[in-house]
């Protein structure tokens, strides 16, 4: 399985993201979003709305046509890190080695009982590294008449994937294997993919609420292709230790893997076919599909007042290409580590050694998603002579699921856009989610015909990189006709 297990080091290790389009409740949006602490239910439209609030891509005073391309700049963020632990954290637990003064030789830290405490406090709330790839190949947007509306089409690709640790085995690393202890791994998690996504949106004025002075609502069809995909699909394992260094238990999970047959994939249980090399093409043959829904609606109370609302990424994928399925579900007992049978037995037993097989297909949810939001154009509250636009908006997050991208820990964001003539300066933080905290900055350049911004959602990452836990930043270009 060496193919397999290349891909989950892959997506599972490298923590870094690429993204243009928001996905999920915890996938960053667009560069100006991101800037904006991941505020975009109300404070994004024209492209930059795409995945968040399809009822944004309609916008009165933006130009007719928007086009994003890979010129001059990609519509590429890049961000990496973990929710769980710094640099000096890292540092200091696994990067510190000291000299033996008896055999001179470099060790690694000896911890004491108070590091041993604070490196598992570290992992109360779960120790996740995630990763979301998104690449906005090309977009484009049109906006005939006020009165027909917007129309969209674009094209995305979005690699992400999840790693949560369990408590568990960072106690058992930790504690060594302490008598009368139970060890559970229940709360294990890991799961990525590989899509591409074809959307075609469409948002409109609906003039059936006289008090507002606008209400837009919008929709997106999303055609999925999928080309890899490895996850788990439960985990219900766990350790018990008994005097005289015996171990019980019961070894229980199930994942599921598929890859695109240009992917070339080849499984340590299939010997069938002898492994060729990857078939490097832009149109890789799914090995998935499915079709997501978006819809959202905005409404604007006044010049000043908005409120928006948006459900994302309603559906599935039927993956039926490549398909295994890695299981176990074994009882446990060791009470010999000598002895070769019964550590066979517990590797096989947690980590479904020889379990693979092909089978038929199997489905997995969207990062379904919903989104609340509300802004306040402040300079049209404030006296008269205050330079430019200031726009302050707030959102709520809520995932319905743990697909990659996505968490059902609620996540807020408020955030600022400061546009003065051709320049926009923007700030904003994000409390929940997985990542706990995040501080965006970032500003935009708008030349009328061309539009570049430049940002960060972990602007702390700059101010104090050593207590960081993520760094990102990020560019995109927008043209406008």
């Amino acid at each position: 399985m060496k193919s397999y297990k290349v891909f989950l080091v892959i997506i599972c290790l490298s923590a870094q993201n690429l993204f243009s389009q928001m996905v999920g409740s915890i996938g960053a949006g667009d560069v100006r979003s991101s800037s904006m602490g991941n505020t975009f239910t109300t404070s994004a439209f024209g492209l930059h709305a795409l995945g968040s609030n399809p009822a944004n891509l309609f916008n009165e005073g933006s130009k007719p046509v928007e086009l994003i391309i890979p010129f001059p700049l990609p519509s590429i963020s890049v961000q990496a890190g973990t929710n769980f632990l710094t640099l000096d954290e890292y540092n200091y637990f696994f990067g510190t080695k000291t000299t033996d003064p008896v055999t001179g030789k470099e060790t690694g830290r000896y911890l004491t009982e108070a590091d041993k405490t604070r490196l598992k406090n570290l992992f109360n709330d779960g120790g996740t590294v995630s990763e979301d790839v998104q690449f906005q190949l090309f977009a484009l947007l049109i906006k005939p008449t006020k009165t027909f509306g917007t129309i969209s089409f674009s094209v995305g690709e979005i690699i992400s994937s999840s790693l949560t640790l369990p408590k568990g085995i960072i106690d058992l690393g930790i504690d060594g294997n302490l008598p009368n202890r139970v060890y559970n791994f229940n709360d294990t998690k890991l799961n990525g993919w590989w899509l591409r996504k074809y959307s075609l949106s469409f948002a409109n004025i609906l003039d059936i609420f006289p008090k507002f002075k606008s209400f837009t609502v919008g929709f997106s069809i999303n055609l999925i292709h999928g080309f890899a995909y490895a996850g788990l699909d439960h985990v219900n394992t766990e350790l018990t230790t008994g005097s005289g260094n015996i171990i019980t238990g019961k070894g229980d999970y199930v994942a599921y893997s598929a890859f695109s047959p240009d992917l070339k994939v080849k499984y340590d249980f299939d010997n069938t076919t002898t492994k060729q090399d990857l078939n490097a093409t832009p149109f890789p043959a799914p090995a998935g599909k499915g079709v997501g829904l978006d819809f959202g609606i905005n409404a604007k109370i006044n010049d000043v007042l908005s409120f928006g609302l948006s459900v994302t990424d309603l559906g599935q994928i039927k993956w039926d290409k490549n398909t295994a399925q890695y299981s176990s579900n074994k009882p446990i007992y060791l009470d010999d580590l000598s002895n070769k049978d019964q550590v066979d037995s517990l590797v096989k037993a947690l980590t479904g050694k020889d379990s693979g097989k092909f089978i038929d297909g199997f489905t997995t949810k969207l990062a379904t998603a919903l989104h609340f939001g509300a802004s306040i154009q402040a300079d049209k509250m404030l006296k008269k002579g205050f330079p430019g636009k200031l726009l302050l908006a707030f959102d709520y997050n809520q995932g319905f699921n743990e697909m990659p991208g996505n968490s059902m820990k609620p996540r807020f964001s408020t955030g600022a856009d400061w546009v003065l003539n051709w320049f926009a300066f923007r700030t904003g933080v994000s409390i929940g989610g997985i990542d706990k905290f995040n501080w965006g900055l970032g500003f935009g350049l708008d030349f009328g015909l061309l539009e570049i911004n430049f940002g960060t959602s972990d602007f702390e990452s700059v101010v104090s990189p050593n207590s960081a836990k993520r760094v990102s930043i990020g560019i995109d270009s927008v043209w406008k006709f």
